[in-house]
């Protein structure tokens, strides 16, 4: 065993040496990218020698995490292999990789303020009812036009949540073609993070050992920024959103100023708008974060309510009673009569939640 490691290791030296040779760059840049690896390899078995603890208990975990015990130790969260930050080496960072800084408060208090806060969801009621009927419609013409019968829920829920979620980022002219491009694009990036993790960790050597997997990345990684770039340039070059129109999310970054998480300790470093790769990382997160935790709920609640059939006719007399059994569509307004349904929604988040685990890096 210990022959095959050492094998393995002088290989790698050999491929890390001779890819340097063959570019020959100059003596200062390879003292860099030395350094760099040096830095890799210490901060890598650093974090091997942590120890890990798992905290269950749901008073001690609140407050930790919420009321901020222990002096605010448990702020921080340990480096994460999210592909914003890995395939732009660790330049460019969303609310999921950002440590915990100015950049990571400012990012997501922007979320929680000018998007997800009550008054401001209120006003993406058309988007959402949009997304509804044509939910409604795809699921009506995939009855009639199959001969067994079969309809393809989980695509169909899939699609009208990603196009919600694309139509409060970019607004909601995007044409029906780039948004379906975009959902594509997201589903291959998806299924490319499980090999995302081996980057993390010395990247000067994964990449030329994987080099087919990495170059898929970027090329995903370059897709991405060909399709969002282009609808963000096109709101930062508009004077006056038209009348009605809710703000999207990039309206919301575009004038955004954050601190720099680089900047000295105890400088106040000026705070400076985002880059170009931060906007194509927060709305690549805000599209994905938008549509597969919410449909993976969804596609568990109507697993449970299929296999509990009396669950399925409670909540079905409840939506008779409230809006009527010859009524079209529950309104937003009579969800908050519906509490058996709202029981049913928060049991199924208990029993599948969309963030099973919360990790944080604990600092003295």
């Amino acid at each position: 065993m210990q022959d095959v490691i050492l094998l393995l290791l002088s290989m790698a030296v050999h491929v890390v040496v001779s890819s340097l040779l063959r570019r020959a760059p100059p003596f200062k840049e390879m003292q860099t990218r030395l350094a760099a690896a040096k830095w890799a390899l210490v901060r890598d078995f650093s974090a091997a020698l942590r120890q890990d603890v798992v905290v269950t208990d749901r008073v001690t975990a609140h407050h930790l995490l919420v009321r901020g015990g222990a002096g605010g130790a448990f702020c921080n969260r340990p480096p994460t292999s999210a592909a914003s930050s890995v395939l732009s080496r660790q330049r460019h960072h969303n609310i999921g990789s950002a440590p915990y800084g100015p950049l990571w408060r400012g990012i997501r208090r922007n979320l929680v303020s000018e998007v997800f806060h009550p008054s401001r969801l209120r006003v993406y009621a058309p988007a959402r009812r949009r997304a509804l009927c044509g939910l409604v419609a795809d699921l009506r013409e995939q009855c009639t036009s199959s001969n067994d019968g079969l309809v393809l829920a989980a695509e169909s829920i899939h699609a009208a949540l990603f196009g919600l979620s694309a139509a409060m980022c970019f607004g909601d002219g995007v044409d029906p073609g780039r948004v379906r491009a975009m959902a594509d694009g997201m589903e291959d990036l998806i299924r490319s993070l499980v090999g995302l993790r081996v980057f993390a960790a010395l990247p000067a050597l994964t990449e030329l050992i994987y080099r087919q997997r990495w170059n898929k990345l970027v090329t995903l990684r370059r897709q991405q920024e060909e399709m969002y770039l282009p609808l963000i340039d096109a709101r930062r070059g508009l004077l006056r959103r038209p009348s009605g129109e809710a703000p999207t999310y990039v309206d919301t970054l575009i004038d955004l100023l954050v601190g720099d998480d680089n900047s000295a300790s105890g400088a106040k470093a000026p705070k400076q708008r985002l880059a170009d790769g931060e906007f194509v990382g927060l709305c690549s997160e805000f599209l994905g974060a938008g549509t597969e935790p919410a449909a993976a709920a969804l596609q568990w609640i109507m697993a449970n309510l299929v296999k509990h059939l009396d669950v399925q006719e409670a909540v079905r007399s409840e939506i008779d009673a409230v809006v009527g059994a010859d009524a079209e569509e529950v309104s937003e307004e009579d969800l908050g009569k519906l509490e058996y349904l709202n029981a049913v929604l928060m049991e199924a988040l208990r029993l599948h939640p969309t963030v099973p685990s919360v990790a944080r890096q604990v600092s003295n």
